[in-house]
């Protein structure tokens, strides 16, 4: 018997055990103000990030939690410096372990989590999960900054005319040195 899923926010910290024993179900949301690496990433979350999660095991009797989350962030365009919005869906398949060598022997489909404690931070965890799936670089799909900002080839002969030679004071050390 599977217990109704949840649609309220998500708990901080889950016993994942307990919750694979149960085949448990959660969706809810997790408030943004509590996930302090992703608002030092972003510009800003817009709204809070919902997830649903499936607790069980898988065939080889491993703890697994597959799941997806989605949110909704401002990023900083690296083209125009301006915030743009960027949507960030995951889906993941996590083994719950309680070591490194434990996650190790995991089956290379499911990403080993830790649940190094009696409870698993449920928020740090998919914290984890929306930050690897931020793009590495941020910018609009359209042409947010004019071409003809960007310079390209060779600077204009005005330009290379007005800067002095960086080897003529070499040139004159050595005329002087001719000369002795």
């Amino acid at each position: 018997m599977s217990i109704p899923p949840s649609t309220a926010a998500l708990p901080k910290s889950v016993d994942a055990r307990k919750l694979v024993q149960r085949e448990q179900q959660l969706i809810g949301t997790l408030p943004h103000e509590s996930l302090e690496r992703l608002n030092a990433a972003v510009e800003s979350i817009d709204g809070d990030i919902r997830a649903e999660l499936q607790f069980g095991r898988n065939l080889q009797g491993h703890l697994t939690v597959s799941g997806k989350l989605h949110c909704q962030v401002q990023l900083e365009c690296q083209r125009c410096l301006q915030p743009m919005p960027e949507q960030v869906e995951a889906e993941f398949h996590w083994g719950i372990v309680w070591s490194e060598e434990q996650g190790k022997a995991l089956p290379k489909d499911l990403d080993p989590v830790v649940q190094d404690s009696d409870e698993l931070n449920l928020y740090q965890v998919l914290e984890d999960e929306i930050l690897l799936n931020l793009p590495m670089v941020a910018y609009h799909e359209q042409e947010c900054v004019a071409r003809d900002r960007f310079q390209f080839g060779e600077e204009s002969a005005e330009a290379g005319e007005q800067r002095e030679n960086p080897f003529k004071v070499l040139e004159q050390l050595k005329g002087s040195s001719n000369k002795s």
